[in-house]
């Protein structure tokens, strides 16, 4: 075997180690990424943790549906007006006569009238078009921009929670504001649910299996 062929070899061997080496390096990684994803497996997950959102702002499609259902039958209800009206009269007459046929007239009259007035109109051209259901479809931009809230702060915090659970600062300062970033997405993720977020991973962490 020549010289040439044994480099030939030596290197081929070589790359093959290496080869090896990094397919075991990238499983090892890839083995470590699925186990800090399953510690966080407790945790709703993000279309849930949307639609919590939209419940707890009352905007979820359900409640638009009934909003726009009732502006439509808005247009069947009349409007309906009444009035009363109080009056009252007083008539006074006095009459005296003393040439011929001496007569004397003193007369009052008083009086109260009452009277009470209702009506009912209906607006049938609301039927057709409606200004109040323009109303309800502006919720709809209050919905998108609250669903891609959640979704943004969602993922962002995961992240930092992967960062922390993989490749943990070394620096003590930098790694208390890592977990202080985590924590504000999470306050975050609290207010846009009214707390249901954290109380539900807490609440599934303790019931569910533990998994070694």
């Amino acid at each position: 075997m020549t010289t040439t062929q044994t480099r030939t070899l030596t290197t081929l061997a070589l790359t093959a180690l290496l080869a090896a080496s990094a397919s075991v390096a990238s499983a090892q990684a890839r083995e470590q990424v699925q186990q800090a994803r399953r510690a966080f497996a407790h945790e709703p997950e993000v279309a849930e943790t949307a639609r919590e959102a939209l419940q707890y702002f009352r905007v979820h499609p359900e409640a638009l549906d009934g909003l726009r259902s009732s502006a439509r039958a808005r247009a069947l209800l009349p409007v309906i007006a009444g009035g009363y009206q109080y009056g009252q009269t007083r008539d006074q007459l006095f009459y005296d006569q003393q040439i011929t046929s001496p007569q004397t007239r003193d007369q009052n009259a008083a009086g109260t009238t009452h009277s009470v007035t209702a009506g009912a109109l209906w607006d049938l051209r609301q039927l057709g078009f409606n200004p109040a259901e323009v109303e309800v479809y502006g919720l709809v931009s209050v919905q998108r921009d609250l669903m891609l809230e959640i979704t943004r702060t969602y993922f962002l915090r995961r992240q930092l929670q992967l960062r922390l659970a993989l490749r943990p600062p070394e620096d003590p300062l930098a790694y208390a504001a890592l977990e202080l970033r985590v924590n504000e997405f999470t306050a975050i993720l609290d207010v846009l649910t009214g707390g249901w977020f954290s109380e539900t991973a807490e609440e599934r962490r303790r019931t569910s299996p533990r998994t070694d």
